[in-house]
């Protein structure tokens, strides 16, 4: 079975990825994804984004080179499994 994640575009490695995470914007949530992003050795990449207007839902940015498709699906796999987590873009 075929993974299309990030559709049937091919891409050329090493390549520079841009991802935002949009969660609750609880404070254990918020511990969660810098764990997750730990976990990935990608601590340093992790930037704070915006608060929705009512404060419910808070996103990070995470822009890196990766050298392979299997490196962007496990990054992507790892912060979609984070409970709270409601989208990776």
């Amino acid at each position: 079975m075929k993974d299309n994640t990030f559709g049937d575009t091919e891409i050329e490695f090493p390549v520079t990825v841009h991802f935002r995470i949009i969660c609750h914007a609880e404070a254990d949530v918020s511990l969660r994804v810098k764990e997750a992003a730990q976990s990935l050795r990608l601590e340093e990449h992790l930037q704070d984004g915006n608060t929705s207007g009512g404060g419910r839902y808070r996103s990070y940015n995470l822009s890196l080179e990766v050298d392979s498709l299997e490196r962007m699906q496990k990054i992507d796999r790892t912060f979609r499994a984070v409970d709270g987590v409601k989208m990776v873009l």
